[in-house]
């Protein structure tokens, strides 16, 4: 039997366990103060200082959740039209300017997490992740033959897990081992893909001159450690309602891989998807990869607020469907 698991927000979210003080994974900007500016060292990465167009949309530590996910959603949403137009014809206006605000800024709080959770030695091998326990448990299982991740996550919360419980994973394109029965998909990027050469910190500014056309899979590469590094190459992206919609070869070449590994999936063969939003702005990009899934494999959604447009998709799609508020089923359903 094969295995892929679609992770959204929600996976990241449960595995935490309980309401974590520095870690907020539910408001983007709520931490945007703490988070440390490369070039200084200084926290106060979100102020108007340094992200003066996200700052002018809204985005603050003060900004409730709801609204914080409307300044996104207004800042994706209209790069992603603009995407469509010829790029000389745009004027640099603010959406444009808070958008490349928004991709340094990400990468640095996923960053400003990744080190608090590695202090606190979050990642022991000693410890039970029961949102990551019956993946485990079919890695170890002989009868399943792949098990395929597609994580939507810009945190390497799972692959931290995986490394502590010593779970062999590859990541297609970048960081490959044929060997390995987990292969992991990061269509929308990762803090752990950087560029091969770093950038002296205190050079560390927002490159509003970035085009939409940056670079192939091969001037990235996986690094777990030094993460708050400056690299010129960051290697992650707001999601998008069509991937190809930007020009990032290496975005590409990924979800290139993503959709390979969905159409292998055959009748009987399992699905789960946990904590997905189906967010509007990768909508599209979630119905493509459903489409690709066998019609006869087996479906499971894992959350405790599901989208009744999601669900409503997916008991379209597919004949058996299953829908949990938590993982503890998960174990039963994978055998």
């Amino acid at each position: 039997m094969k295995i892929m698991l679609i992770a959204g927000n929600g996976l990241s979210i449960s595995m935490l366990e309980k309401n974590h003080a520095s870690v907020d994974l539910s408001n983007l900007f709520s931490m945007g103060c703490d988070v440390t500016w490369p070039a200084t060292g200084k926290p106060g990465f979100l102020s108007y200082e340094h992200c003066p167009n996200l700052w002018a949309l809204g985005a603050r530590q003060t900004t409730s959740p709801s609204n914080s996910y409307e300044v996104i959603e207004q800042i994706i949403t209209a790069v992603n039209a603009c995407c469509l137009a010829d790029p000389a014809s745009l004027e640099d206006g603010i959406y444009i300017r808070a958008y490349k605000e928004l991709v340094a800024y990400l990468r640095y709080l996923f960053v400003h997490y990744d080190k608090i959770l590695q202090s606190e030695d979050f990642f022991s091998s000693k410890k039970s992740c029961e949102p990551l326990d019956w993946l485990i448990q079919a890695a170890e299982d002989e009868n399943i033959t792949s098990i395929d991740i597609v994580n939507f996550n810009y945190d390497a919360f799972l692959e931290r897990t995986l490394k502590s419980k010593e779970i062999n994973f590859s990541i297609p394109l970048l960081d490959e081992n044929n060997d390995s029965k987990i292969k992991i998909h990061k269509p929308h990027g990762s803090i752990t893909f950087c560029g091969h050469s770093e950038i002296d910190n205190t050079a560390f500014a927002v490159n509003y001159e970035a085009s939409f056309t940056e670079g192939g899979i091969d001037e990235l590469t996986v690094k777990y450690d030094s993460l708050d590094s400056h690299y010129p190459l960051v290697g992650i992206l707001p999601p998008a309602g069509e991937s190809d919609r930007y020009k990032h070869r290496w975005i590409r070449q990924i979800w290139d891989k993503t959709v390979e590994a969905a159409k292998q999936l055959e009748e009987n063969d399992l699905v789960v998807i946990y904590g997905l939003s189906y967010w509007h702005v990768d909508r599209k990009e979630i119905d493509m990869l459903l489409g690709e899934i066998s019609r006869k494999a087996r479906v499971i959604s894992v959350n405790p607020f599901p989208n009744a447009h999601f669900e409503a998709v997916c008991c379209s799609l597919f004949k058996s469907y299953h829908s949990y508020s938590n993982p503890k089923h998960l174990a039963r359903m994978v055998k």
